[in-house]
């Protein structure tokens, strides 16, 4: 027999700091790669072209990091929501 003992508030509201995580996330690194590429465009020669291989493979690291942030975010809001309607289905059931 299974048993299991969720707190379904507090799931949905780890989905919501989540949320808000993947909200600062995105405007800061979309801050930074604005940053990034004006200085890309006025540098010029090897360390340059270095500079942007850099750029450009961390930009694709900061876009995985937030899908997968992304993906936490609603798993959490989804398993929160599902519990909690779970719960309240099971106590309509038994209510007189």
């Amino acid at each position: 027999m299974s048993y299991f003992e969720v707190d379904s508030e507090r799931v949905i509201s780890a989905a919501g700091m989540a949320n808000k995580s993947v909200e600062t996330l995105s405007t800061e690194t979309d801050a930074l790669m604005a940053h990034l590429n004006s200085l890309a465009d006025s540098w010029k020669g090897g360390a340059a072209q270095n500079f942007q291989s850099v750029a450009k493979e961390w930009e694709g690291v900061q876009r995985r990091v937030h899908e997968s942030l992304g993906k936490i975010r609603d798993a959490l809001q989804t398993a929160g929501t599902q519990y909690s309607d779970v719960e309240n289905s099971n106590m309509r059931m038994f209510s007189a």
